[in-house]
């Protein structure tokens, strides 16, 4: 091919004017210690508990890699295919100017053409794509300032973790997960060959804009891997005949987006926006993928099911399909849920779901909502009463109380089905959720102590002492309600809800650990006598549908239930996790008549822990704390079981408090 005279001349001119535009662009340019110091945007990347992404903060989503973390085959071949001199030369490879100088020439006002590797990286590191002459130059000439910078394995190695593989994916490590889902250290040959082949241009060669196109590359760049040796005959003929196989995308959903949230707002308001989504941190958290798959799924179905059984209007599809053609019909009003589960003994949230869809209402039902804790809330009364002398034994009166305050209507409470069960055992209350019995309780205790123990189990907001939070009158988060009740099941101890457990800069320092915190605030022998009561609630009380749906292990927990079926909970624990779960509407309406904690909120809680117990579960019953006895009582008296009474059970009781006189009622003839 003859060059014309323009064309020559250009070709004497470019390597003058390359020098040239390095003193002339040198004031505008980067410089030389911007340069070494060079750091791209870092994708910041949240863990579970298992080391396992949940998900990325980025502005560019690229996660950098050692240069021996990328297949040998995928070097090679890249560097054979885009610069093929790129050990021999320094930055411009002048056999490319003929080339450079006819592009110039054939394109007025812009250039195209082929640049060297560290041609590209200069240009995605400090310029725009424009396609100029002026934009050339500098290209160029920074070129040579990398060259003068780096060692060739260096440039390579920032080559492959800055260049763009489409969208908001940059670097080989996060193409290779994007398109393959695993590191880029574990791509096969013929997934390198597609990685490769979309270097040139992503957007052209688009495994889902234009896979016919990326295809024959990709097959173009597996025969040039043969033809370097880096492959067997046998290899290139399978790899040939291998569709793309790419992941389809959208495929890396986030499985739990309020607990990303929440780990989100903590370290901008710490850290600043910067560091979130540019530095390159990996975030260790305390959440299990598992656990969270698995409180998807039984939260989601249940109030699906909820919505079709009972015809509940709208429902989250019916909201869905109108937010994808409007998206002014304000916040969703349909049927919402939230569940919360932690370690007992460390804090650790395992799961976290704040609500049905995050893309319709970012508000967190499990952390932020405040809501009524209806019958969910006597358990704090029991442990006031059990605290100061009562037992599980005891005998106390389920029939009407009217209490007088100074200066108020009186209260006079009833109980949810309106009948009255008369002398019943604390035990039997609690598992039946007697709210007479409740109110009995505080009158006894007072208000303010039962306030008192609700604060120090872990409700973090001032209570109002008040006879009525004998029924959960008080307004609570589904966290601090399961931490309290997580008291009781770690012996008395309460623990810190912990979400982050290190935090991790680009250069693996380590700028923050937390560890659990643990706070005694119950004496052991309380809480273990009223994490035994609680036990009722499930195997003979208002959560029996838990043993109904299969779950056979070991469960301790309380239903709950506010006016006009507005608010359903169901907290329950066993040693080692402890799960709340509420639902309801966000503006406070009835669910449906009859919609009870124990009715809905419960079965969530059973089918999470059938999924979960197998790996979660340590322990098949709670430690027994010292002076702890059990004897033979009689249930209608609550005193010690004679041959004659009819009904006899085994009560724990904290030594010293134990009822000393045989029954009364059924002696021996």
């Amino acid at each position: 091919m003859r060059l014309s005279r323009p064309a020559l001349a250009l070709v004497v001119l470019l390597p003058q004017l390359a020098v040239a535009g390095l003193f002339s662009f040198g004031t505008r340019m980067p410089s030389a210690e911007s340069i070494a110091n060079f750091h791209p945007p870092a994708s910041t990347r949240i863990l579970d508990c298992k080391g396992r992404v949940i998900y990325d903060f980025y502005q560019e989503k690229r996660r950098p890699v050692p240069l021996e973390s990328i297949p040998v085959c995928l070097r090679d071949v890249v560097v054979a295919v885009e610069d093929k001199r790129f050990y021999s030369h320094w930055g411009i490879d002048l056999a490319r100017i003929p080339g450079l100088a006819l592009s110039m020439v054939k394109h007025a006002g812009g250039i195209k053409g082929t640049s060297t590797i560290t041609q590209q990286l200069a240009r995605s590191m400090f310029l725009t794509p424009e396609k100029s002459i002026a934009r050339k130059l500098k290209e160029m000439a920074l070129a040579v300032e990398l060259e003068r910078h780096y060692s060739k394995a260096e440039i390579l190695e920032m080559y492959f973790n800055q260049i763009w593989f489409g969208g908001s994916v940059y670097g080989v490590e996060a193409a290779a997960e994007k398109y393959f889902g695993k590191t880029a250290a574990r791509l096969k040959p013929v997934e390198c060959a597609t990685i490769g082949a979309m270097l040139a241009n992503p957007s052209v060669y688009s495994p889902y804009y234009h896979p016919d196109r990326l295809l024959t590359r990709r097959d173009f760049f597996l025969t040039k891997m043969f033809r370097l040796g880096r492959i067997s005959q046998k290899e290139l003929d399978a790899g040939l005949k291998r569709p793309l196989s790419v992941l389809p995308p959208g495929t890396s959903a986030n499985l739990a987006p309020y607990f990303v949230e929440e780990v989100r707002r903590y370290l901008i308001e710490k850290y600043g926006y910067g560091f979130v989504y540019r530095s390159g941190a990996v975030i260790y958290t305390t959440l299990d993928l598992d656990m969270q798959q698995a409180a998807n799924q039984a939260l989601f179905t249940r109030l699906g099911q909820i919505e079709k059984d009972y015809r509940l209007k709208p429902t989250l599809a019916a909201y869905d399909s109108m937010a994808k053609v409007d998206s002014t019909i304000g916040p969703p009003k349909y049927l919402q849920g939230a569940l919360l589960a932690m370690d007992v003994h460390t804090g650790y949230i395992r799961a976290l779901i704040g609500g049905r869809d995050f893309k319709h209402s970012e508000f967190d039902r499990a952390t932020q909502a405040k809501r009524q804790a209806g019958s969910a809330f006597k358990p704090f009364v029991f442990v006031a009463a059990v605290d100061n002398g009562m037992t599980a034994a005891d005998i106390v009166l389920d029939s009407a109380i009217t209490i007088r305050i100074p200066g108020q209507p009186l209260y006079q409470p009833h109980n949810y089905d309106a009948k009255f069960l008369g002398r019943i055992s604390l035990r039997r209350a609690l598992a039946l959720s007697r709210n007479l019995v409740a109110v009995r309780l505080i009158t006894k205790v007072g208000p303010d102590t039962v306030a008192r123990y609700a604060n120090l189990m872990g409700i973090t907001d001032r209570l109002q002492p008040v006879y009525s939070l004998a029924l959960g009158s008080v307004e609570v988060t589904l966290l601090d309600l399961t931490n309290a009740y997580n008291t009781l099941a770690d012996n008395g101890v309460r623990v810190k809800p912990i979400m982050i457990t290190r935090v991790v800069d680009a250069r693996g320092m380590v700028v923050e650990e937390t560890r659990p915190e643990e706070q005694p605030v119950l004496r052991p022998q309380t809480a273990y006598v009223v994490a035994n009561m609680m036990q009722s609630v499930v195997n003979e009380g208002t959560a029996t549908v838990i043993r109904q749906l299969g779950y056979e292990g070991l469960a301790a927990g309380k239903t709950g239930t506010t006016d006009d079926y507005a608010d359903a909970w169901f907290i329950g624990f066993t040693p080692d996790i402890t799960c709340g779960v509420w639902m309801g509407f966000d503006k406070k309406k009835t669910i449906f008549r009859g919609a009870t904690g124990g009715g809905i909120a419960a079965p969530v809680w059973a089918d999470f822990m059938k999924a979960v117990r197998p790996a979660s579960m340590s322990s098949d019953s709670f430690a027994v704390p010292d002076n702890i006895i059990s004897l033979a009582v009689c249930e209608q008296t609550g005193q010690l079981a004679t041959p004659a009474c009819p009904r006899v059970r085994y009560e724990v009781f904290i030594a010293g408090t134990e009822p000393k006189v045989p029954c009364t009622v059924h002696s021996r003839p």
